[in-house]
């Protein structure tokens, strides 16, 4: 028999990926569930919350909702709209995906991963390094399947969850074994509203942990917490011999925090490491420094995953030599002044796209960096490789978030590449 809810009737919003994963999931538990949607549903989800038993409204939230006994919101349900409030005002409680899936699942051991960069990639190497020994996890979370839709398959199985504040902001009884914080730069400020909140919805994957749990950190982190877990500083972890050799900086932090944090799952590994060869391919995933191809001896590079101006700098810091950088789509509020220096040193040239173009153009021309206009990814393209010098590099790392022309980073990166291919047939 599934483990059940203390709630008997489930307020879902926002119908994506996680609400779809939470009516497959709490359904057959028991739950009473009620989907509210700001936008008009498709046919084929009214279909699906049909199949399912489940009533809706949609174009709007409106105080049906506040009929539950708890309200689940969907990730990019920003935290301080009306209903959410309300809830709060009338002591109804506000919970999350990775909440409720916490509370449902039971797991040999929880590792949670989360910073502002390379979180996806951690928590691959983290499921990589502990598949490879034979442990079998179960990875899941922001990185791809909603923790929710694994709660039957991690029992008794090590969990690795890729955490996100969106995701961290409503918790209350979340408690990794293992948490992993990898880093923290300006990012979401269009969500959370400020710094401070971004730093508080991060830090609740510590708020929990205990002296028998363990928290994986930079140094520059631990300076500003006071965990109350047992603490590695994932920056000095050595690595066994001949793991990591050749990588950039950026990628050989995200192995030694992924190492930590499996060695801290599992002590034994620190005398019999898994074989490297298995454990490399977890370092390269899709949009994120991916090589594309070349035209003309001008290498393209789809960073889409850089999202804010902390990975776009890492980006730029990783390639030698000029760069022609897409820059530009979503922006998250603040922190782009932070990619000045970096921009002045290494940026032939900035091609600007999507809805920021105005923000990043009045940020560029008092710096003095080289820049013009450009519309759809194949224009954005043939400007950039107009602008590239022989040794240049031409790299799609935006800073920004994807949605306004997008439906994610993915599919903005798939845009890409499929405007290289025509770029490529062109010349």
């Amino acid at each position: 028999m599934p483990e059940r809810l203390p709630f008997e009737r489930v307020a879902v919003l926002g119908l994506a990926r996680t609400g779809r994963a939470l009516v497959e999931a709490l359904v057959p538990r028991g739950a009473e569930l009620f989907l509210s949607e700001l936008r008009a549903l498709a046919p084929e989800e009214r279909a699906f919350l049909e199949d399912h038993g489940v009533p809706w409204e949609e174009g709007g939230h409106t105080e049906r909702a506040l009929e539950a006994d708890l309200l689940v919101p969907s990730p990019a349900v920003p935290p301080h709209p009306p209903l959410l409030q309300e809830a709060r005002r009338r002591g109804i409680p506000v919970l999350s995906e990775i909440e409720i899936a916490f509370r449902l699942a039971r797991p040999s051991l929880l590792v949670a991963v989360t910073g502002t960069n390379g979180k996806t990639t951690t928590t691959e190497l983290v499921g990589a390094i502990l598949r490879a020994a034979g442990r079998g996890p179960v990875v899941a979370g922001n990185i791809g399947r909603p923790a929710i839709s694994t709660v039957d398959e991690v029992r008794g199985r090590p969990w690795v969850l890729e955490v996100s504040s969106y995701q961290l902001e409503w918790t209350a009884e979340f408690r990794p074994g293992v948490a992993v914080w990898l880093n923290f730069a300006p990012d979401h400020l269009d969500h959370h509203g400020s710094l401070a909140a971004y730093f508080a919805a991060k830090a609740r994957l510590l708020a929990r942990q205990t002296a028998e749990d363990w928290a994986v950190l930079p140094p520059d982190l631990l300076s500003r917490l006071a965990p109350k877990a047992q603490v590695v500083d994932y920056t000095g972890v050595e690595l066994p011999p001949g793991w990591g050799e050749g990588l950039p900086s950026h990628l050989q932090d995200d192995l030694r925090a992924a190492w930590a944090a499996a060695c801290a799952a599992d002590p034994d590994l620190v005398s019999a490491p898994p074989p490297y060869l298995e454990i490399a391919p977890a370092l390269h995933q899709p949009h994120r420094m991916e090589p594309v191809g070349e035209i003309g001896g001008i290498p393209f590079i789809d960073d889409s995953k850089g999202t804010n101006a902390h990975a776009t700098a890492a980006a730029l810091a990783a390639i030698e030599g000029r760069v022609v950088l897409i820059l530009g789509g979503r922006h998250k509020g603040g922190g782009y002044e932070d990619l000045l220096p970096i921009l002045r040193a290494k940026a032939r040239a900035c091609v600007l796209v999507g809805e920021s173009q105005d923000y990043f153009a009045s940020l560029l021309t008092p710096a003095g960096v080289a820049h013009e206009r450009a519309g759809d990814p194949l224009d954005a393209l043939r400007r950039a490789y107009r602008l590239a010098r022989p040794g240049d590099t031409v790299l799609l790392s935006p800073a920004c978030a994807s949605f306004d022309q997008f439906r994610d980073y993915v599919h903005r990166g798939e845009a890409y590449q499929a405007a290289f291919r025509l770029l490529s047939r062109e010349r």
